[in-house]
């Protein structure tokens, strides 16, 4: 499904289910869960965790760019791997690319459960009974609270003795991953967050579809040309469908230089004045069409999700999503052609007057976890090296059009659909790349905090400096409470 606030749908529920409209309600209690219960036992502290060994001579076929670092155990071993997914042809796919692992080690199998969330991983670690490898799917906000925790470890060593390659990573992807002078896990793959756009109805104001607007200013002003509206003066359509939920809003945010997080200084920094200036700015969207005008449209469109979400739909001509959108289009669409049918770009810049830091481009990212507690620490890192190889990577970022975010692999001849193009363009401009929210021990409530002072804003009933005053302290509160 899709939920329309103030007018402002968000974008389909899809396999990430975008944190079930971030999801993050219930953040409270399950925070409180993450202290193992009396009797269980401890995680590990960081000397507890074994260096990864030196490589010796295994016997297993090697597989594209995965060299196995282990010797095969002599008796069967079974690493047991949680993640999110829950979409059967995914499962199928993936989990014979995940059963590769044992052409490398054929006394080692792999166990992949599917359909593990974040609540399961908690009970999971609470009960002092963790996977050896979980993928935090989409609960990377959960990460500094885990590490805090104990129910996550750090990876350093294992990368130090594989001489892992982090430079390979986009700039900033990794960011989520790190706290406290640590690496507390590896990102598998990110959605990056673009201007989508209708390019045929380009012609009636004299624009070209194939040619983004040069800013955000220009952008709604064609916007207000393209929308319509009825003869009772109704919107019809939409040319810019505002931001609605809340990583879309993230990526306006930081479109506009805005930060929400000072690593340094370890606090939030709503009140930023880029953060300000891109609330402001879609505030004025909003009194120029009028916040009840807005729902009408929303009320009015149908249904709001699938082939007649209001984008594929034609009700909107453009609007902010992540690459998933891509991903819809081949669901639904597959003969529209990119140019013609659908396009895409990195979302334009305000113009420099308006911009408060570099204006950067979104990416939410999804990281994979070696839990504290599991008596195969090294093998889970050995399987995570696998994952992170192109044997798992390409094979799977190809199959389901996700994107890689390593500098190896964007440019693979396999990774060639428009999306994943658009990606590679933004990685090798000028533009910077963020993944908004670094990894800090109060991200799930603070994200929350945003979320839902945004939509005040939005509907009218706070101010944008009044809403960031008030999170910043309420987060400063909480933090304090860690």
């Amino acid at each position: 499904m899709m939920v329309p606030r103030n007018g402002m749908v968000t974008a389909p529920l899809s396999r990430r289910q975008v944190l079930k409209v971030m999801g993050l309600g219930a953040a409270g209690a399950l925070l409180a869960s993450c202290t193992p219960p009396p009797g269980s036992a401890p995680p590990p502290s960081d000397s507890d965790v074994p260096a990864a060994p030196a490589a010796p001579a295994p016997t297993g076929r090697e597989l594209e760019g995965f060299t196995p670092h282990l010797s095969p155990p002599a008796e069967p071993l079974t690493l047991l791997y949680w993640w999110g997914n829950n979409y059967e042809p995914a499962l199928e796919f993936t989990n014979e690319v995940i059963a590769r692992f044992s052409e490398a080690y054929p006394t080692v199998t792999v166990n992949p459960v599917a359909g593990q969330d974040c609540d399961a991983f908690v009970t999971a670690a609470a009960a002092g009974t963790p996977p050896d490898l979980f993928h935090t799917w989409d609960c990377v906000e959960r990460m500094g609270n885990w590490a805090r925790r104990g129910m996550i470890i750090p990876v350093d060593d294992f990368i130090t003795a594989s001489n892992f390659d982090l430079d390979d990573y986009f700039p900033g992807i990794m960011d989520t991953c790190r706290m406290d002078g640590k690496t507390w896990g590896m990102v598998d793959s990110a959605g990056v967050f673009l201007l989508w756009t209708r390019p045929q109805l380009f012609g009636e104001i004299g624009q070209t579809g194939n040619v983004a607007p040069q800013d955000t200013d220009e952008l709604w002003a064609w916007a207000r040309e393209l929308t319509t509206r009825d003869a009772s003066g109704d919107i019809e359509r939409l040319g810019m469908r505002l931001p609605g939920w809340t990583w879309e809003y993230f990526t306006w945010i930081v479109n506009f230089g805005g930060v929400l997080w000072d690593a340094t200084a370890n606090e939030p920094t709503p009140e930023h004045p880029g953060v300000l200036q891109a609330l402001n700015d879609l505030l004025e969207q909003v009194n120029y069409y009028g916040a009840d005008e807005l729902n009408a449209w929303s009320a009015g469109i149908g249904s709001q999700s699938g082939a007649e979400s209001p984008w594929l739909a034609g009700n909107a001509v453009m609007q902010i999503s992540g690459d998933w959108s891509g991903q819809a289009i081949f669901d639904f669409f597959p003969d529209w052609e990119f140019g013609t049918d659908y396009g895409a770009f990195a979302p334009p810049p305000p113009p420099a007057a308006k911009q408060h830091g570099d204006s950067a481009v979104a990416w939410w990212s999804w990281p994979w976890v070696i839990p504290g507690g599991t008596s195969n620490p090294d093998w889970s890192w050995e399987l995570l090296r696998f994952y992170l190889s192109p044997e798992y990577q390409i094979n799977v970022r190809a199959k389901f059009k996700e994107i890689p975010v390593r500098k190896s692999m964007i440019d693979d001849p396999r990774i060639d659909w428009p999306a994943a193009e658009v990606a590679g363009e933004i990685v090798k401009g000028e533009r910077a790349l963020t993944t908004v929210m670094p990894m800090n021990p109060v991200a799930v409530e603070y994200s929350q905090l945003l979320s839902e002072a945004i939509e005040n804003i939005l509907r009218l009933t706070e101010t944008p400096e009044d809403a960031m005053a008030r999170v910043k302290q309420e987060t400063l509160d909480r933090l304090q409470d860690v």
